[in-house]
């Protein structure tokens, strides 16, 4: 490839050979040799470009440099793999050999092969001109035309009033990663994305002032002002009350809306919004200490603070005193006492066992029972003995005689009463009506 050093050693063989033949008369003549040897060198060769005057400069501007330093046998060998680039101005030299070998600077043969491998476009790039209208229409016809297949259409909402003269017209066309530009080629197996106006009165704008709304009947109804259709609720459950019902987050066709928006967002009427907000209701707050002294008093704190699993468990006692009071609360299985938590699922099973004195109130009250039902059987046999006696009062009987006490209680009449058949003075000692007391 590379003869400078070649020539070198060819020339220093002629003047040692020179030598063996001729003597100090000939100098001048073997003089003469040397300078027509080293002549002849510097017309035959050509001092190679330097490197970087070449590599990644346009292909017409190297094969110019090469030429213009006496260099004939020079070859272009295409790559065709640019997908994008300017028209004339994308040959890039990727590669330069010479007589097959890898660069190398010095002075060569300028009939030396020299191959030159630069960047040119893909087989399928065409050069796009987009279509003066700018209708969409237009250039996606044109870009089918062109031989381009993968054509996305991207939209840009705009709302009817004051944007008609836009309406379906070129925002962006970006072919690859892209931009169009004019004067360029691009290669058809490229992606094409082509941004238009989408203008209709079916896209609407999004209210600016959604977080400001309290409530969430307050922001249905600004977002059915504004024209949504399709509203939809999701409710994340949070034990911070003060946070009830406000909004975390809403998102529109699938997108979060960071609030408040600092732009205008523009959508179709019927896009799906979604409205996550915090919900405090499945939750709620434990009492801070429980004062009641009965098991139905402490079901009701429960239950009127919210809480929808409440049980009883009673512990049975024969100390009546104790019946209905409370000997402990327990919540999913842990005392109340030991809460640390005052913020639970209103689910939580709640416990509340008690002293039940039911069984020895029951038996108390049947002793008394049968106590009075004995003592008001008594008092009616009284009745009726003394009934017994006021009739045998009225009937007076001349044939009934006590002679003593002895014989009265004998008969079963003791006490007797005056009046009575059988009562005399001598049973009656004292006088005050009743005798054999």
């Amino acid at each position: 490839m590379f003869k400078k050093k070649a020539t070198q050693i060819v020339s220093e063989t002629s003047i040692k050979k020179s030598r063996k033949f001729l003597n100090r008369k000939t100098a001048g003549i073997t003089g003469g040799v040397l300078l027509t040897t080293f002549i002849g060198s510097q017309l035959m060769t050509a001092e190679l470009p330097k490197k970087d005057d070449l590599y990644g400069q346009q292909y017409v501007t190297v094969v110019k440099h090469l030429q213009e330093a006496g260099f004939k046998n020079i070859q272009g060998v295409e790559i065709t793999d640019l997908e994008f680039g300017k028209i004339g101005e994308s040959n890039l030299v990727e590669l330069v050999s010479v007589d097959g070998e890898d660069w190398k600077e010095g002075r060569a043969l300028k009939n030396i092969p020299i191959t030159i491998s630069y960047h040119v476009p893909k087989k399928d790039a065409v050069e796009f001109n987009l279509p003066a209208s700018k209708n969409l229409a237009d250039v996606e016809k044109e870009l089918k035309d062109s031989g381009f297949m993968q054509i996305e259409l991207t939209p840009v909402l705009l709302v009817e009033e004051g944007n008609a003269d836009k309406k379906d017209k070129i925002d962006r066309l970006q072919i690859g990663n892209h931009t169009y530009q004019s004067n360029h080629f691009y290669s058809t197996s490229l992606p094409v994305t082509l941004t238009y106006f989408d203008v209709s009165k079916d896209n609407i704008k999004l209210p600016e002032n959604l977080a400001e709304a309290k409530t969430k009947p307050e922001l249905e109804k600004q977002l059915k002002t504004a024209g949504f259709t399709d509203i939809k609720w999701t409710a994340v459950a949070d034990k911070d009350k003060a946070k009830h019902e406000k909004i975390q987050k809403i998102s529109l066709g699938g997108a979060e809306i960071q609030l408040p928006t600092k732009q205008e967002i523009i959508s179709k009427k019927s896009n799906p919004i979604v409205i996550t907000y915090y919900d405090f209701s499945s939750f709620a707050e434990l009492p801070s200490s429980i004062s009641t002294k009965t098991a139905a008093d402490t079901k009701k704190l429960f239950t009127d603070g919210g809480f929808s699993q409440v049980s009883e468990v009673a512990t049975e006692t024969n100390e009546i005193a104790k019946n209905g009071q409370i000997i402990a609360v327990e919540i999913d299985g842990k005392s109340f006492n030991e809460m640390n938590d005052k913020v639970i699922k209103k689910d939580s099973k709640v416990i509340i066992k008690y002293w039940n004195a039911e069984k020895a109130i029951a038996e108390k009250a049947r002793k008394e029972e049968e106590a009075r039902l004995a003592a008001e059987a008594q008092k009616m046999a009284e009745a009726e003995a003394q009934s017994q006696v006021q009739q045998f009062a009225a009937t007076p009987s001349q044939n009934t005689y006590y002679p003593n006490c002895k014989a009265v209680r004998q008969a079963g009449a003791a006490p007797i009463y005056r009046g009575e058949p059988g009562y005399g003075s001598h049973l009656d000692r004292d006088g005050d009506g009743v005798g054999c007391e």
